[in-house]
C-alpha cells in the first residue's frame, strides 16, 4: 500500500543493553522505486506506526479477512480480468477501472515472487496467495513470461518477414538489351543468330569483310583498264 505513495518499509533486528530489539524504518521512493532517501525510524509517525502496532493490526485483520464476503467478488474480478486482458498492462488497467491496484514484485533476475491486489472500495489488501492458488505469484511469473516469449517470437518472425520481402523487392533482374532478345528464345538457330548479329558483324553474312573490299577494288581498276584500251 505503502508503495503506491512512494514509501517503503523495512524490519531492522539488533540488540540493546543485551536484549533483542525489532523495529521499522520507512525510505522515500523515486519514481523507478528505489530509495531515494535516509532512513526514518518509525518513532518519528507515532507509535501507530511501530512494528508491536502494526503486527497486532495484521492478526486483526487476518481473522477478519477469511470471512470477509468481499474476498469471492476480488477474486471473481481478478479472474475475468486475466482471461480477457492480453498483456500485464493490459491486465492492470482493466483491474484499475474498477478502483483495483495491482502492485508486482520482481527480483534482480526478472522473476515475480508476490503480487499483491489493493481494493479501494473495500479498503483492503490481499496477497494473490490468500485469494487462491490460481492467484499466486508463480501462476502469474508463467503467464506473462510465456506471452513474453510469444510476442518476442512473433516479433522476430515479423521482422524476418519484413527483411526476406525488402531484399525481394530491392534486387531487380537485370535484363539484357533489345539487341539480345533472339537469344531468349528456346531454340535459337544458325539463321536466327546471323540476322541478330548480322547488322554489327559483317562476316556474319556469309562473306568475308576484306575479301568483298578487295573484289570491288580489282572490279574498279578493271574498268579503268578497259576504259584506257578502247581510248587508245
Amino acid at each position: 500500500m505503502l508503495s503506491l505513495f512512494n514509501i517503503t518499509a523495512e524490519e531492522v533486528k539488533g540488540e540493546l543493553h543485551g536484549q533483542p530489539k525489532n523495529g521499522l524504518v520507512y525510505f522515500a521512493l523515486n519514481e523507478q522505486g528505489e530509495k531515494a532517501s535516509n532512513p526514518f525510524k518509525a518513532s518519528l509517525f507515532g507509535k501507530q506506526a511501530g512494528l508491536d502496532e502494526l503486527q497486532n493490526q495484521f492478526a486483526q485483520a487476518k481473522e477478519k479477512m477469511k470471512a470477509d464476503p468481499v474476498r469471492a467478488v476480488l477474486k471473481s474480478t481478478i479472474e475475468v480480468a486475466m482471461h480477457t486482458a492480453t498483456n500485464e498492462t493490459d491486465f492492470k488497467k482493466q483491474l484499475l477501472e474498477q478502483g483495483i491496484n495491482t502492485v508486482v514484485r520482481r527480483n534482480d533476475e526478472g522473476r515475480i515472487y508476490g503480487m499483491t491486489f489493493i481494493d479501494h472500495e473495500s479498503r483492503t489488501v490481499w496477497n494473490g496467495s490468500a485469494l487462491g492458488k490460481k492467484l499466486s505469484a508463480n501462476v502469474f511469473n508463467d503467464w506473462w513470461n510465456e506471452q513474453a516469449v510469444g510476442q518476442r517470437q512473433e516479433a522476430e518472425n515479423t521482422s524476418a518477414q519484413n527483411q526476406s520481402s525488402t531484399i525481394g523487392n530491392t534486387i531487380e533482374k537485370e535484363e539484357a538489351h533489345s539487341l539480345f532478345n533472339f537469344l531468349n528464345k528456346e531454340h535459337p538457330t544458325d539463321d536466327l543468330l546471323i540476322d541478330g548479329l548480322g547488322g554489327l558483324l559483317p562476316e556474319a553474312q556469309g562473306k568475308n569483310y576484306e575479301e568483298q573490299a578487295f573484289a570491288n577494288r580489282m572490279k574498279k581498276k578493271k574498268k579503268r583498264n578497259s576504259r584506257h584500251l578502247r581510248a587508245n
